[in-house]
């Protein structure tokens, strides 16, 4: 896929696998929204990688939020070409801890 002038939207881009993707699409010409749950992070990743990205508090486990960063990408690039999904949501427990399993509730988060 062609990245120069392409504009992506990638989740968990604060850190990690996110942030080495966003650096090598805004490096190869193409613009970034980073969206992570982690506002300052988030916010100094969009500024070191310059015009090239914006930043978008995002939370993958909402529907509304998703949409919302959907939105927001559109409206500053003019165009969505690509989602790339590197945020991940990890359980805070053990799976089978003393009391016994987690709850089904934080399974399905």
């Amino acid at each position: 896929m062609e990245i120069k002038g392409k504009a992506f939207l990638v989740t968990g881009a604060a850190s990690g696998l996110g942030a080495g993707t966003a650096r090598m699409i805004v490096a190869n010409g193409g613009k970034i929204m980073v969206a992570d749950l982690n506002e300052a992070a988030g916010n100094a990743l969009a500024t070191e990688l310059g015009q090239a990205a914006r930043f978008a508090r995002t939370d993958v486990a909402d529907e509304a939020s998703g949409r919302a960063a959907v939105d927001v990408t559109v409206k500053a690039f003019g165009a969505i070409h690509g989602l790339i999904n590197c945020a991940g949501i990890a359980i805070g427990e053990r799976v089978v801890g003393k009391e016994g399993p987690h709850s089904l509730a934080s399974f399905v988060r």
